[in-house]
């Protein structure tokens, strides 16, 4: 990830102005043309990402940077009202309920219970909904695997069904 492109991304989140970017995913691993309206940088999962509007897709999405392709050149204004404000997704706090594996023995889980601080052996986590996923892999928490040996897993999702918006759980 260049200075350029992070120096581009900060200025135009802060002028609400639109980016065209090259964005390599995927689905283009060579890179597509994207127009994005950039609000926010997020550091998750060892990686910097922009939270924006997509034009393509019509919806907010998370960019990650190092794949931007070349630097992003600033397009003019955002139009219409897609900045951080209308981002509700971004604005929705979700709680990420944890426990001990209910596959470990007590004294296992009791264990467990004390490394993570839970409180009656469960952590209640909150975040921004496009977090969600985010959070668990700084965890180490897999919610699409689950290991076959729980000492290797160690805690599990005891909310999974109120992260369904968030996780497609396939």
């Amino acid at each position: 990830m260049s200075p350029q492109v992070v120096r581009q991304v900060v200025k135009a989140s802060r002028e609400g102005q639109r980016l065209e970017v090259t964005y390599a995913s995927f689905s283009s691993p060579t890179g597509e043309d994207r127009i994005i309206v950039p609000h926010t940088l997020v550091f998750a999962a060892g990686r910097w990402h922009v939270r924006a509007f997509c034009e393509k897709h019509r919806d907010y999405r998370d960019f990650v940077l190092s794949r931007f392709r070349g630097v992003p050149e600033p397009c003019g204004d955002m139009l219409g009202d897609h900045g951080l404000a209308e981002d509700e997704d971004w604005h929705t706090p979700v709680e990420v309920c944890l426990i001990p594996d209910r596959r470990l023995s007590s004294r296992e889980r009791a264990l467990i219970a004390a490394d993570y601080g839970m409180d009656e052996g469960e952590l209640t986590l909150s975040c921004r909904g496009p977090l969600v996923l985010y959070a668990l892999r700084e965890l180490g928490v897999n919610p699409h695997h689950v290991e076959t040996e729980p000492r290797a897993q160690q805690v599990e999702i005891a909310n999974r069904q109120d992260l369904a918006a968030w996780i497609s759980w396939g």
